[in-house]
């Protein structure tokens, strides 16, 4: 019997999807066994799977990468399969199926600082890098925060306690331990409280997101670190252990909690920014924090988009063009210091 359109187009939805993330640098084993249970379920998909895997040998865009095992024995063609490419340069459409496949509606994309002074005397120099810089700094009590681009940081010590806001961007915390002075991190609604272990923070515009490689990691939903630490057993909190991320939306209660492979945590401490179900706008504050050409949004709902996506901070270029040939968006560069992203 003749597969409908629409089962027909939800398949090859997802065998792209999984050609994708496979391919990301970023697969977990509970994800691969749930792309073996999907291949197993139905021939279609493995068809479909087929298909892609076909179009990217004769491609032969990323030799580089491993292969992936698959059900029956077949095998996974390197690379990313793009659908409906339009007519470019050989160059400008390599570039765009590296990184990029079509997903139903939405697509699924994978391709030394400054300090500055605080007024107040109670304040540590804070910290903040500058665009596309990744920076180490040691703090006084022997912890290392590792800065992403463009993020700035500013700590208060006491005797009692230890304090880092983060203002913008992500950072990287290696805690001394110290377990009479616990140590909070604040980034936009959340408090973060540990005595010793080594976290990632990352604060967005719409959400913040704790990912955890080493020990023991208290989130609290609270703006004050001195109170929070005096009423501590009676405020609500997630405990996140290593393997354990939390991605919570600034503003509400609403929250994600998942894993991941401690060792893969901060991607972009290897020049990656990696998302899951993330809004284009989010991952725009984040790319712009790499590149001194910023991209903008010209139009309602541009920002508002929803992808998975993996892409090095040295190709946005790349990212941009994928974004313009499957949402139909045009890039106009026109201008020496910006990227104005629109609908034709």
């Amino acid at each position: 019997m003749k597969q409908d359109n629409g089962k027909g187009d939800r398949i090859d939805a997802a065998a792209r999807s999984w050609a994708v993330y496979l391919h990301s640098g970023d697969a977990k084993p509970d994800k691969i066994a749930e792309f073996d249970a999907w291949l197993a379920a139905d021939a279609a998909h493995v068809h479909a799977f087929r298909r892609y895997e076909k179009l990217m040998s004769d491609l032969v865009l990323i030799p580089e990468l491993g292969e992936v095992g698959l059900f029956e024995g077949t095998r996974a063609a390197p690379g990313v399969i793009a659908a409906k490419v339009p007519r470019r340069s050989s160059q400008r459409v390599a570039a765009f199926v590296m990184m990029i496949a079509l997903v139903g509606g939405g697509i699924t994309v994978f391709g030394a600082g400054r300090t500055f002074q605080d007024a107040s005397p109670a304040m540590v120099p804070g910290y903040e890098t500058t665009i596309a810089e990744i920076r180490d700094v040691q703090l006084a009590d022997g912890s290392v925060v590792t800065l992403g681009a463009r993020s700035r940081i500013e700590p208060t010590f006491t005797d009692k306690m230890r304090i880092v806001k983060l203002y913008e961007g992500e950072a990287f915390f290696d805690v001394a331990p110290d377990p009479a002075r616990p140590f909070y991190v604040e980034a936009g609604d959340r408090l973060i409280r540990v005595v010793g272990t080594r976290f990632d923070v990352r604060q967005g515009p719409e959400t913040v997101r704790i990912a955890v490689v080493e020990g023991v990691v208290e989130v609290l939903q609270a703006d004050n670190p001195r109170k929070a630490e005096a009423a501590r057993e009676g405020i609500a909190k997630d405990v996140l252990r290593a393997g354990d991320e939390v991605v919570a939306r600034i503003g509400s209660g609403e929250k994600t909690i998942g894993e991941i492979e401690p060792a893969e945590a901060a991607p972009w401490r290897r020049g990656w920014l990696t998302y899951e179900n993330a809004s284009l706008g989010e991952i725009v504050a984040d790319a712009n924090r790499y590149s001194p050409r910023q991209i903008v949004f010209e139009g309602e709902g541009i920002a508002d988009l929803r992808m998975t996506a993996a892409f090095s901070v040295e190709k946005i270029d790349q990212f941009i063009l994928g974004l313009e040939v499957t949402y139909d968006l045009y890039a106009d560069y026109s201008e020496p210091d910006r990227v104005r992203l629109s609908r034709p």
